[in-house]
């Protein structure tokens, strides 16, 4: 019977052993903040996360929902892997807090960014006292690096001291910003997927000054000043034809590695949309979506899309790992080829018919 006793007990002590607590995201809401200053610890790109289950999430940035559903774990260990983009979150979970590495290797060159989640916080900014300035309107904006600039216009709503907004230029816009006004001062930030924002801003007398980074590499000043009537450079004066030049002409491979030109005979007497993007490009992601339904409307009386991707690596695995995600993340329906590598002198050497 002792025996029989002491075997039972063992059998008791061997299940409890064999259990493991789950160690998974809490449903709720959340704060995400990445560490992009080793010195100041302070300086962070927050951004809000809704953990609808341990499987599925939400990224906000104002208007903006990012679906995200590839979320593994480990024992302790949380992974987090963005949609079209090939980014991650590796990140240990200890209890309602999270901390790890931010890392987009979609980069030419990688570097992790710190980052901490909390549970049960949903300001993005804390807002250490009530608005003292108004940032509503449009803003004619400058971002200044050495002694150049570029244009872009700055567009913000302002209710009490929660603003949302974006900044508009040349070749695209800033995604959608959020943050708040605190006495004079506004702070906005985002994360998409790819790119993390934070913007800081001081408004004196109708005229902004402040400091735009771009994750952990990127820092440049910007300046501003109210007006009714902002303006960019007409998109025509941009990237056009050279008079000598009719027509663009192109042979890529696409991720089966056949060669697609626009002499083929498929694209012969039709309407033909050249699309130039990449698959790191956030923009690029809002214009294939786009086009991904023009071409469901329209293919069967005689449009058609080609899509030149220009990467940051180019090497053709790559290639096809970015585009076979890419094309299965949003659907695509449209040829895309591989053009050559995101760098604005090598696409002038290569399209001497182009001027951008």
């Amino acid at each position: 019977m002792k025996n029989i006793v002491i075997f039972i007990m063992l059998l008791f002590l061997l299940s409890c052993t064999s259990k493991t607590t789950k160690n998974e995201l809490t449903t709720g809401d959340w704060l995400f903040e990445l560490q992009i200053d080793k010195e100041n610890p302070e300086l962070t790109i927050p951004f809000n996360v809704k953990v609808k289950n341990p499987k599925h999430l939400e990224i906000k940035n104002a208007d903006e929902r990012i679906i995200v559903n590839e979320i593994t774990y480990k024992p302790d260990s949380v992974f987090i892997k963005m949609p079209v983009f090939g980014s991650e979150f590796k990140g240990r979970i200890s209890g309602k807090s999270i901390s790890g590495e931010y890392i987009n290797y979609n980069k030419s060159k990688v570097l992790p960014i710190p980052f901490i989640a909390s549970f049960a916080v949903k300001e993005r900014f804390k807002s250490k006292e009530g608005p003292g300035s108004d940032y509503n309107g449009n803003w004619q904006a400058n971002f200044i690096s050495g002694e150049n600039s570029n244009t872009a216009i700055g567009i913000f709503e302002q209710n009490e001291n929660i603003v949302t907004g974006t900044f508009q230029t040349e070749v695209g816009d800033y995604r959608y910003l959020e943050g708040v006004v605190s006495g004079d001062k506004m702070l906005l930030s985002c994360f998409d997927g790819a790119h993390a924002f934070l913007f800081t801003a001081t408004q004196t007398d109708c005229k902004i000054e402040g400091m735009f980074y771009s994750g952990n590499t990127w820092i440049q000043k910007w300046r501003a000043e109210k007006t009714d009537n902002p303006e960019l450079s007409d998109m025509k004066s941009l990237t056009y034809l050279k008079p000598e030049y009719e027509k663009l002409t192109f042979a890529f491979p696409n991720e089966n590695g056949d060669i697609i030109s626009l002499e083929d005979e498929k694209y012969q007497n039709k309407v033909v949309i050249v699309q130039i993007f990449g698959t790191w490009c956030p923009n690029c992601m809002d214009e294939t979506r786009y086009l991904v339904e023009l071409h469901k409307k329209y293919n069967s009386q005689g449009l058609e899309i080609i899509g030149l991707d220009f990467e940051t690596k180019t090497d053709f695995d790559y290639f096809k790992k970015r585009i076979v995600r890419f094309r299965k993340d949003l659907e695509v329906t449209y040829e895309l080829v591989l053009a050559g590598p995101a760098n604005k002198k090598w696409q002038l050497k290569h399209y001497p018919c182009l001027i951008k």
